[in-house]
C-alpha cells in the first residue's frame, strides 16, 4: 500500500547516487568561503579556495558564480545557486599574448573509472553575450569592444593523478600536446539557454581526476563569427598597441551539473588464456595494475591477475617471463627501476596464488624498449606496460 510513494521518495536519490563527480553543481563550497553574488573571480586562487573538491590553474581565473534575483546578467543558474563560468575562446591575437586565452578548473570523482567500462558524460552548459559581455568590462574596461560568439571543443582530460598548478594552461597544453579523451568538437548553439551536453565513453586507465577545457587553439575550433569578420577583427587589432583597447572575440561558457556514471556492468576481460596459448603473449596496460610511479598493484588488479594465476595453475608446466616497461619520461635509472619492481610485484603476487616461483621470470626493461612513440601522450601510455610472455610450454 505504501510502496509507490516510497518508491517514488527513494528512485531519484538512488539515480543521482550513480553520479561519481565530486560537488557535480558547484553548491559546496569549502569552510570559511564566501561567495558573493553577482561577481566574478579576481585572482587565480580564488575558485580553488571556494569550490569544494574543484581546483584551478595558475594561468587562469575561473569563475564560482552565484545567481541572484536582483542580478541582471546572471539571475538564477541551472540547479542550485551556483555554477562554474570559464573561458573557452579568446584568441591571442586579442589579449596580445602568444597563447590563446582559456581556463581551466579540475574536479574529482568519488572513485576511479574501471578500465573497459562504459560510461555515460553529461554536462549542462550556457552562452549568454550578456554574462561574457559583463566579464570582458570587469577584466578590461567597460569600453573594450567585445564580440560574443559560440564555439566547440568543451573537452575533458581525464588523469589518474590530479594535474599541479603549473601543469594545464593554454601555452602548457599547446607544449604537452595535452587532448581530452571525451571532448565535444561542434559548436555550442546555446542562444543564453542551458543545453545539455552527452555522450558515453570507455576508459583505458582507473581514472579519479578531469579537467575541463579548450585543449585546442582558437584557430582549429568551430565558432559562429564569419571568417571574413574574424579577418577583418585580426588586422585591425594588429594595429591597436594597448591589449585592452582590443576587440575581444570571446565564448564565456557558464557549466552546471556535471555527471559521470556508469551505464553497463564491466564488459568481460580479455581472454588471457586464449592469447597467451594463441599468441603466447599477453600485455597489461601499466595504468591498470599500478598507480602513476607506484610498484604496490591496485585493488582493480585483482581480477586480472587471477585470471592469470588460474591460467597458469590450468598448465603447470608453462614457463612464464614477466617484463616491466616504461615510457622515457624521467631517469634511466628510475625508470629501469620502477620497471623491475613492477615485475616483482606480478610475481609476487602469483606465488602466493600458488604458482611456482621456478616457473616465472621477471626482467625490467625501463624505456629501452618502447614500442610506441613517446612523443605523443598516447604512445607514452602504450609503452608503459607489463608483458607476460610463454617461455616454455
Amino acid at each position: 500500500m505504501h510502496l509507490l510513494p516510497l518508491l517514488l521518495i527513494f528512485l531519484p536519490l538512488q539515480i543521482q547516487a550513480q553520479n561519481l563527480v565530486v560537488n557535480p553543481s558547484f553548491e559546496q563550497i569549502l569552510p570559511d568561503a564566501v561567495v558573493v553574488p553577482c561577481e566574478f573571480t579576481q585572482y587565480s586562487y580564488d575558485f580553488p579556495r571556494r569550490a569544494a573538491d574543484w581546483t584551478g590553474f595558475r594561468d587562469g581565473t575561473p569563475d564560482l558564480l552565484r545567481a541572484a534575483e536582483n542580478c541582471d546578467w546572471l539571475p538564477s543558474v541551472r540547479t542550485g545557486e551556483q555554477c562554474l563560468g570559464i573561458i573557452t575562446y579568446l584568441p591571442a591575437d586579442d589579449v596580445g599574448q602568444r597563447t590563446d586565452f582559456h581556463e581551466y578548473v579540475q574536479g574529482r570523482l568519488s572513485a576511479p573509472l574501471k578500465p573497459g567500462r562504459k560510461y555515460q558524460l553529461e554536462c549542462w552548459v550556457k552562452m549568454d553575450s550578456i554574462v561574457a559581455k559583463t566579464h570582458l568590462a570587469k577584466v578590461y574596461t567597460p569600453k573594450t569592444p567585445v564580440v560574443p560568439l559560440e564555439s566547440g571543443n568543451l573537452g575533458f582530460c581525464f588523469s589518474v593523478a590530479p594535474f599541479g598548478q603549473y601543469e594545464v594552461s593554454p601555452a602548457a597544453v599547446a607544449h604537452r600536446s595535452l587532448k581530452p579523451q571525451v571532448n565535444f568538437p561542434n559548436i555550442v548553439e546555446s542562444r543564453g539557454q542551458w543545453v545539455k551536453l552527452s555522450t558515453s565513453f570507455t576508459p583505458d586507465q582507473p581514472f579519479q581526476h578531469f579537467t575541463i577545457g579548450n585543449f585546442f587553439n582558437d584557430l582549429s575550433t568551430p565558432n559562429t563569427l564569419p571568417e571574413s569578420e574574424h579577418q577583418r577583427i585580426t588586422q585591425k587589432n594588429k594595429n591597436i598597441p594597448a591589449p585592452s583597447d582590443k576587440i575581444k572575440r570571446v565564448t564565456y561558457l557558464c557549466v552546471d551539473d556535471i555527471s559521470i556514471t556508469p551505464l553497463e556492468p564491466p564488459a568481460p576481460p580479455t581472454s588471457i588464456e586464449k592469447a597467451l596459448l594463441k599468441d603466447k603473449k599477453y600485455t597489461f596496460n601499466a595504468g591498470v595494475l599500478f598507480d602513476s610511479g607506484k610498484d604496490e598493484l591496485r585493488p582493480e588488479a585483482t581480477p586480472s591477475l587471477d585470471s592469470l594465476a588460474a591460467f597458469l595453475l590450468k598448465y603447470p608446466d608453462i614457463v612464464l617471463g614477466i617484463s616491466g616497461h616504461t615510457d622515457n619520461v624521467g631517469a634511466d635509472d628510475y625508470n629501469q627501476d620502477l620497471s623491475e619492481r613492477r615485475a616483482k610485484a606480478v610475481q609476487n603476487y602469483l606465488e602466493i596464488k600458488g604458482i611456482r616461483a621456478d616457473h616465472l621470470r621477471t626482467r625490467g626493461f625501463g624505456e629501452s624498449r618502447p614500442i610506441a612513440d613517446n612523443n605523443t601522450e598516447a604512445g607514452r601510455q602504450a609503452n608503459r606496460r607489463v608483458e607476460c610472455i610463454v617461455l616454455k610450454q
